[in-house]
């Protein structure tokens, strides 16, 4: 990624809610409106131009260095947060981690952490082999509500970090999980919106 590359992205901040797409102030990309089961939020951009090309070569051209300039710009979108946060990603359907050789999220999330001075830990499992990838709203929900579960008892608080949302539920029942784990507070951290439309 070079520097006129990562200078149109960061300029390009999200400057919205990430669930429901209304206009927010400062650097987080959650309004008070949002009914969601996490607290805070922050986004690096829209997946658009350069970010969205680097995520499609990350994702589906095995590019996998590629985590570390998109760990670079979530450390950038995040702001410094308490150093007992523990960082965690949305578990990837095991299909899609054969097809690459890596769990996407995961790279990002453990890039993340080590940047940030954070614990990592993987705090979810998936139960499903469903894609997300082509499916409806609704179908997406549905998919979401079964597809994760704690690996074991949580507490304190936890980053978790995704690379895209487009509706939510991935995020929102992920969230879900690690609340019913026992986790404190669950804030999240994502590179990219993308409306589903």
């Amino acid at each position: 990624l070079c520097e006129y590359c990562k200078y149109n992205i960061e300029s390009e901040s999200l400057e919205q809610c990430m669930v429901c797409e209304r206009p927010v102030g400062g650097n987080e990309a959650l309004c008070v409106e949002c009914n969601v089961p996490y607290c805070r939020a922050w986004c690096v951009g829209k997946k658009s131009d350069e970010l969205e090309r680097l995520i499609a070569a990350y994702k589906f051209s095995r590019a996998k260095a590629a985590h570390r300039p998109l760990a670079q710009l979530l450390a950038m979108a995040t702001p410094a947060l308490p150093p007992d946060t523990i960082v965690t990603a949305v578990p990837t359907v095991s299909a899609h981690i054969r097809q690459r050789g890596y769990d996407h999220a995961e790279l990002i999330a453990r890039e993340f952490a080590r940047l940030g001075g954070y614990e990592y830990k993987r705090t979810l499992k998936r139960l499903t082999t469903t894609r997300q990838r082509g499916a409806n709203r609704r179908e997406r929900e549905a998919q979401a509500k079964v597809a994760f579960c704690p690996v074991a008892p949580l507490t304190g608080t936890y980053l978790l970090v995704d690379d895209v949302l487009t509706t939510g539920a991935t995020l929102k029942y992920a969230a879900s999980a690690l609340r019913a784990g026992g986790a404190k507070d669950v804030w999240v951290s994502v590179i990219a919106r993308q409306p589903l439309e």
